[in-house]
């Protein structure tokens, strides 16, 4: 997932929808057009910009409201225009627990990493977001638009993937910058509960990243997080 293009894709929707609401039937082609051609071309400038910084993520891994694990990686895109990661932690080490508790611990790490794989598979689901079933929940008369805040608007999407889920979009109405992403969803039932949270920021030249990532799998306490942070333009 290329994940500091979540924001301008997500933001060049939301404007489109934003636009559609408010034109005649006749102004609704050119509108789709214009904001079409206005975000491919700035998430083409937004990813040149991107590619010139590094950054430090850190991922933490909660389980039960206890942190059980925390790595730091440097961040910053390769050639081929893919998120190359450095670990600057030792990873964990093993729990040298032998025998019938052993064999537990490795069964319970197993089925953890099995779980966080669906929710991540599900997750991929919504982020990115696809233009299509935005257009498609739209029309089914299953989107809301109010205010969230005196200087925010939300779009709310009901029904995206699964029935009863939720994809949230919050827009900072004087910059027409995205806020925050939210996703509402479930894995085999509704009580099975699955959300994720993603806060952007603006860096002083204007460049958009991701700020902060919050995955919550709470029917198995599980919270990750990720905070990037320490944005830095590479050297010439």
């Amino acid at each position: 997932m290329k994940r500091n293009l979540i924001a301008l894709w997500s933001l060049g929707f939301v404007l489109c929808l934003i636009a559609t609401r408010h034109s005649g039937a006749q102004d609704l082609k050119q509108t789709i057009q214009e904001k079409v051609a206005a975000l491919k071309q700035s998430v083409v400038m937004n990813q040149q910009a991107l590619m010139r910084y590094s950054w430090i993520d850190k991922t933490e891994l909660g389980l039960k409201g206890e942190v059980k694990n925390t790595k730091l990686e440097s961040c910053q895109y390769g050639p081929d225009g893919k998120v190359q990661k450095t670990l600057l932690t030792e990873p964990p080490a093993p729990s040298g627990k032998r025998g019938l508790r052993g064999k537990i611990v490795e069964n319970k790490t197993g089925e953890m990493k099995d779980y966080m794989e669906r929710a991540m598979k599900l997750i991929g689901r919504y982020v990115p977001p696809s233009s299509d079933t935005l257009q498609a929940v739209l029309a089914a008369g299953k989107a809301s638009f109010s205010q969230a805040g005196p200087d925010a608007v939300q779009l709310i999407f009901k029904d995206y993937v699964l029935p009863g889920d939720s994809f949230m979009f919050t827009l900072d109405t004087a910059g027409s910058t995205m806020r925050r992403l939210g996703v509402d969803t479930y894995l085999d039932k509704p009580a099975d509960k699955v959300t994720l949270v993603v806060e952007f920021q603006t860096l002083p030249d204007g460049t958009r990243c991701m700020a902060k990532k919050v995955l919550n799998a709470a029917a198995k306490e599980i919270v990750v997080t990720i905070n990037s942070s320490d944005y830095k333009k590479l050297a010439k």
